[in-house]
């Protein structure tokens, strides 16, 4: 049994005489305790409670979440409301007016929606989806190697729950592109900003030190019910002031890496799709062709690596080709092993998505890369001591997943493999010429 709830603020006036009359209907309720209404409302058992306790009129929002979860008339309330809060008297003069909504312009929340389309083309992941789904209050990090369908996921999993929530943040901590420039990676204090001003924060309330801002978006998710993606996340600096616990809003954390600076936040590795759902996958963007769960079909997901990104552009390409065929596709493939060029859309392609995980491995991590490509599964022999750790960092790259038996049994998935040994080829010499130098 919880605490007793202080006495009612009796020097309130009229938020006095309101807060009684919410309390009578919670003891009709039979009493609920403010943690099991919050669960049902979209603010906390503090903001709940405080709505009840007589010091100052809560806003709308508040109180219809507080009726909601008492299970009284929400309209008939809103009334009561409105005329309760004409007759409420405003501040003393030279004050600063509070409006209803914590440190919002406007008494009306905005119900932001930043969230990028859905994927439609979206398939599997049924287990994964099952362990988002689970009630947790700190962040969960969404991470894999590159193609895996990382930010797919992600974006799946926000637009299912979207209509639960009061609004959908999104921000591109990375600038990673497929094809093309990288535009800037965002300053954390710039997503800050833009985050409180799509929550509707006063200007004045900006104007304070990156901490105070901080402070305001974690009270926010706290009181709100929001759902956050984080998506291309470079390294743990960007998102540890952007993260809080709260059981009102989530918080994904997509990256290649596991982000294993983070503390008390719960992870999910992807792996590549399994076979049964690249093959389902394949089926559902060709249902025209009969073949498509056939051998030819399978053969493609295995030449692609059961990996949704490289599966999308090669059932895209074949898919505006009614000519072509899945065993065409395979035929040229096993001929020519062109199977990274080939799979390029506009400005999406497979081997700038690989170029731009490569670049972030250090030369002797690239030479490992090398040696696994070049090496038959299994026969590996005269390693480096400390390959471990380097077969570790290129995994946090993006070119392995981190449960792979990448040193003494399956290698390389094999678009990575063909893009080393394309890329080999094509230098004329060692692989770590590719692109230059390191990039910070």
């Amino acid at each position: 049994m919880g605490r007793p709830e202080k006495p009612v603020n009796t020097s309130g006036g009229i938020a006095t005489q309101f807060a009684r009359e919410l309390r009578e209907l919670r003891a009709r309720a039979g009493n609920p305790t403010y943690r099991e209404m919050a669960r049902s409302a979209m603010y906390s058992s503090s903001v709940l409670s405080s709505a009840a306790s007589g010091n100052r009129m809560p806003s709308l929002q508040v109180t219809l979440a507080f009726v909601a979860a008492c299970g009284g008339d929400e309209q008939a309330w809103r009334r009561h409301w409105h005329a309760a809060t004409s007759g409420y008297p405003p501040p003393p003069s030279g004050a600063r007016k509070r409006r209803p909504g914590l440190f919002l312009r406007r008494g009306t929340p905005p119900h932001p929606a930043q969230l990028p389309p859905r994927p439609r083309g979206f398939t599997g992941r049924s287990a994964e989806l099952a362990w988002l789904r689970a009630p947790r209050d700190t962040p969960l990090v969404i991470s894999g190697p590159a193609g895996v369908g990382k930010s797919d996921l992600a974006l799946h999993y926000a637009h299912a729950i979207a209509a639960e929530t009061d609004g959908q943040l999104y921000a591109d901590l990375g600038g990673l592109r497929h094809g093309g420039g990288a535009p800037p990676v965002p300053e954390t204090a710039d997503v800050l900003d833009g985050f409180l001003r799509a929550l509707g924060v006063d200007d004045d309330q900006l104007s304070g030190t990156f901490d105070h801002r901080a402070g305001l978006y974690r009270t926010l998710l706290a009181e709100r019910r929001l759902v956050v993606v984080l998506d291309n996340v470079q390294d743990e600096r960007q998102v540890r002031p952007l993260l809080a616990e709260t059981t009102t809003s989530t918080t994904l954390l997509v990256s290649r890496k596991r982000l294993l600076g983070l503390r008390d936040v719960h992870r999910l590795q992807l792996s590549p799709l399994s076979r049964g759902d690249s093959i389902a996958m394949i089926t559902a963007a060709l249902p025209h062709l009969a073949v498509a769960a056939g051998p030819d079909g399978d053969c493609l997901a295995g030449l692609c690596g059961d990996l949704p990104l490289a599966l999308d552009l090669a059932l895209r390409k074949i898919a505006s080709r009614p000519r072509l065929t899945l065993r065409r596709v395979v035929d040229e493939w096993r001929l020519n092993g062109n199977t990274v060029d080939w799979l390029s859309v506009g400005d999406l392609s497979l081997r700038t998505c690989l170029e731009s995980a490569y670049r972030t491995l250090s030369p002797p991590a690239r030479d490992l890369l090398e040696q696994l490509a070049r090496t038959p599964p299994g026969a590996l022999d005269a390693l480096p001591a400390d390959a471990d750790e380097l077969a570790e960092e290129i995994a946090d790259a993006g070119l392995l997943t981190h449960a792979d038996p990448y040193l003494d049994g399956d290698g390389l998935p094999p678009p990575v493999r063909d893009f080393v040994l394309s890329t080999i080829e094509r230098q004329g010499h060692g692989f770590s010429a590719l692109a230059g130098p390191v990039s910070a």
